[in-house]
């Protein structure tokens, strides 16, 4: 899965959280995290819906939820 479109995915997810899209960049080591927590979730699942996947991501990691 191309990392851009994931992190256009997070961006927008960000979004929704009132958090500014630009808090998080492409190559921060948040992003890299957040784009392996992503990864491994789908491949667990591949059937599970992304966008649901990266709301769960994007949220645990603002919320410093124990799931990041």
């Amino acid at each position: 899965m191309e990392k851009r479109f994931i992190y256009k995915m997070v961006q927008n997810c960000l979004k929704q959280y009132m958090e500014e899209p630009s808090s998080i960049k492409a190559e921060s080591e948040a992003f890299t995290e957040m784009y392996e927590k992503i990864i491994d979730c789908h491949k667990k699942d591949d059937k599970s819906d992304l966008n649901e996947i990266i709301n769960d991501v994007v949220y645990g990691y603002i919320t410093d939820s124990p799931y990041f």
